[in-house]
């Protein structure tokens, strides 16, 4: 081996040492790669900058921006209630369901993503089922790492090896070529959670807030806000048609609160929040709370069809940007002792008042009555409203609000995550430029915000692998993908395929675990590029087990997804090896199997 060999193998166990020691942050030490490549002489300067053109990182970077209007939309909400419609409280079902929702999201989003999407569901679930959390979370980590392995977008290793063999052969792997061998993964992981794995998963208890505070939906059973929700249509001969909420008055008149108003434009159903200033038109449709008495009496009045909100109109509410919300009084302070009308509560902050709980029950229409210490009361309104209030030091929101998002994006959120994936799946345009087009999509049509844009990149991941690439290219250069290529040869060639495969599996989880996913697959592609250039195996076929051994991280609490659930679920490191080592085992023999009878 020559001398830049050594020098390039110098610099990979250095740069990969100081990453898992954490001497210096990721990003740096990866941007550190090139310039000592240059320095040393191993590479010339064009060489050690092709990272940053490279059609990967473009890719890695734009999907992010897709994946943010996907985390954006309520997925998890709707998720969660669809779950425990179908799971009940039965702990083996709910665990396939999260993880199988989980996987497929985390087809199309990085696995970080994905299980900070997944998280208020997953700790939603263990509260309505009366699970621990620490039984559901660490299996949505490895349902998210197992998902990623679906689709070509789904991790960065996947489209590291692809754009490897789009360098070697021209051709790169279209998005659902990983898909054949990555779904008996997923399967087979599931089914080894939810039967050995469960078993090895600990029961613990933790005081993260997402456990303490109520979610909307309890908040709404509690104060009685889903039995006295009535919906009421405005017909042709309607006196309030063309008048404004506040001109109607329907609060002081029949003690009824306006939550949602449905209106038709055109063929679009939109859903807008009652203001004193809102207009109502011929054919809008009301929910309103209060009595039932009144609300049909407000009905036959005023010229209203009066009908049974039914059992989904709470989720309908909830779905449409609007939230239900305790809010308690701060001690001390300055608006104990005045109404909610002396406060003027709805001009102030776009919220309804629907009732007051005092003294252990539900008091209806609560605008004049003064606010005293241990009062809390329910409000209606916006998502970013309560937000702002939950700002305000004089007042306590008591509501679970992570899970309280508006799903209106979500039929946008899902066009632009087809606008990234079908040109390349066609044929019609590279992964780059799609996923690129798609992110530019998602600001300009405020799926996702220009700042929400920018912290969504995980400029550690880009950068990562923009500086590892030349590193990459090093090794293949220098003669050490070959020698190490030829070592596996060496000792699995008498064993057949599935022991080359085993062995390039193998390597790429170690180098993974150790450093990063990103980083395994830019060091092994190179290698299984060797092997295969022997005949010993596929191109393709080598590459996907380096794509699918830099995804197998299940034994460290060092992954971001890991860390993501450690806290919560109250993890120890022990806890992931117990429960990953088998999951990786698991994952191991189902690639080289899937990759063996399939390729």
């Amino acid at each position: 081996m020559s001398i830049d060999g050594w020098i390039a193998i110098g610099i990979l166990l250095g740069s990969g040492f100081t990453i898992l020691k954490r001497w210096a942050p990721t990003e740096l030490v990866a941007l550190g790669i090139p310039v000592l490549l240059v320095l040393t002489g191993v590479l010339e300067p064009a060489e050690a900058l092709q990272g940053f053109g490279n059609h990967a990182v473009i890719a890695i970077a734009a999907v992010f921006v897709v994946g943010a209007g996907l985390s954006g939309s309520g997925l998890a909400g709707l998720v969660a209630r669809f779950i425990l419609r179908l799971a009940g409280q039965h702990e083996a079902t709910i665990l396939a369901l999260l993880m199988g929702a989980a996987a497929l999201v985390s087809g199309f989003m990085s696995n970080a993503a994905t299980t900070a999407l997944f998280l208020p569901t997953a700790v939603t679930l263990s509260r309505r089922a009366l699970i621990s959390p620490s039984r559901l979370l660490m299996p949505l980590a490895a349902a998210s790492v197992l998902g990623g392995t679906l689709t070509m977008i789904g991790t960065p290793p996947n489209l590291i090896v692809s754009a490897f063999r789009e360098a070697r052969t021209g051709d790169p792997f279209s998005v659902l070529d990983f898909t054949r061998v990555a779904v008996p993964i997923v399967l087979m992981g599931i089914l080894y959670t939810v039967t050995v794995g469960r078993k090895l998963l600990p029961e613990r208890t933790s005081h993260d807030r997402l456990r303490e505070a109520l979610l909307p939906e309890a908040i709404a059973e509690s104060y009685g806000v889903a039995r006295n929700l009535a919906r009421l249509k405005i017909g042709a001969h309607s006196e309030v048609a063309g008048r404004t909420i506040a001109e109607v008055d329907i609060r002081r008149r029949y003690g009824l609160s306006v939550v949602l108003v449905n209106r038709h434009v055109g063929p679009v159903s939109r859903y807008f929040d009652p203001r004193p200033d809102l207009r109502f038109e011929e054919g809008d449709v009301l929910y309103v709370e209060g009595d039932d008495e009144a609300a049909w009496r407000f009905g036959e009045e005023k010229g209203l069809q009066y009908g049974l909100a039914g059992p989904r109109a709470l989720e309908r509410i909830l779905g449409r940007g609007q939230t239900l919300a305790e809010v308690s009084i701060a001690p001390r302070s300055p608006v104990l002792g005045r109404s909610l009308r002396d406060l003027r509560f709805r001009d102030r902050w776009g919220l309804n008042a629907l009732s007051l709980w005092r003294h252990g029950a539900a008091v209806a229409n609560p605008a004049d009555l003064p606010l005293a210490v241990g009062d809390a009361f329910l409000v209606s309104g916006p998502i970013s409203s309560v937000r702002e209030l939950a700002k305000d030091p004089d007042y306590l929101v008591l509501t679970d609000l992570t899970e309280t998002v508006d799903t209106r994006r979500a039929p946008l959120a899902f066009l632009l995550l087809l606008v990234a994936v079908l040109p390349p799946l066609f044929g019609w345009l590279p992964l780059a430029i799609s996923s690129l087009a798609a992110a530019l999509l998602a600001v300009v049509t405020r799926c996702v915000g220009l700042e929400e844009a920018r912290r969504a990149i995980e400029w550690r991941v880009v950068f990562l692998i923009a500086g590892t690439i030349p590193l990459g290219l090093a090794l293949e250069k220098t003669g050490v993908a070959a020698t190490v290529a030829h070592t596996i040869l060496e000792l699995t060639t008498p064993l057949g395929e599935p022991a080359t495969l085993a062995a390039l599996f193998l390597v790429a989880a170690t180098v993974s675990v150790t450093s990063s996913n990103s980083a395994a697959a830019v060091i092994l592609a190179p290698i299984a590029g060797e092997v295969a250039s022997t005949g010993a195996v596929h191109l393709d076929t080598g590459l996907l087990a380096v794509a699918f051994g830099a995804s197998c991280a299940f034994i460290l609490p060092i992954p971001q997804w890991n860390l993501m659930v450690m806290g919560p679920g109250g993890y120890r490191a022990p806890d992931f090896l117990r429960f990953g080592a088998g999951l990786s085992v698991v994952m191991a023999i189902t690639t080289v199997l899937g990759l063996w009878f399939l390729h």
